[in-house]
């Protein structure tokens, strides 16, 4: 087990190759990258991890990558993650939200608003558009127990209505079982 762990945000413009100059960086430093989430938004490289190490290496891993990163790139590295981590368990499964209609202001914020109220977490959030268009499609996980499931289902339903957007909100398993070729019962044992 690492005794050092470390949360790294970095942005800048996108070019090919980012992704393998980092994690070379990271491997360079006898780290391992345990969990990590990268996109790319508006031509804006984006990738967020965390990395482990039996050494503190903070001021090396900041510096490494400084170096290997484009002047006016934004960096940020976070000591001891994992007290955040064990601070905010995920309570229950995860669910996927998806929201489609024709975009419009304030779509974001409605969704947010609602998924809030529920006290439900948005844990991953993307918006896909064709045109005037836009899909938005999340991963969630409810922060206390749900008590009626259908009865959210039916809200997050009728609110998004209210905007011209149709929606949906299931299991992730649901969700998996349509979107994967696998035997159904391999996806919903893992």
């Amino acid at each position: 087990m690492a005794k050092y762990t470390y949360l790294v945000s970095v942005i800048t413009p996108d070019k090919v190759g980012l992704t393998r100059d980092i994690a070379q960086t990271v491997v360079d430093l006898k780290g391992y990258i345990s969990d990590m989430r990268q996109t790319i938004v508006s031509g804006f490289f984006s990738l967020v991890f965390v990395t482990e190490h039996q050494e503190d290496v903070g001021s090396k891993l900041h510096d490494a990558l400084r170096s290997i990163l484009p002047d006016g790139a934004v960096l940020s590295i976070m000591p001891n993650p994992d007290r955040v981590r064990k601070a905010h368990p995920v309570i229950g499964s995860r669910y996927v939200a998806i929201a489609s209609g024709e975009d419009r202001p304030g779509i974001m914020l409605a969704i947010a608003a609602f998924m809030a109220s529920h006290n439900i977490n948005i844990e991953d959030w993307s918006t896909l558009f064709d045109g005037a268009h836009v899909t938005h499609l999340a991963y969630v996980t409810f922060r206390a127990p749900c008590t009626d499931l259908k009865a959210t289902q039916s809200a997050f339903r009728k609110v998004m209505a209210e905007y011209g957007f149709t929606a949906q909100l299931c299991h992730e398993d649901i969700f998996r079982a349509t979107g994967e070729v696998a035997p159904i019962k391999s996806i919903t044992q893992e």
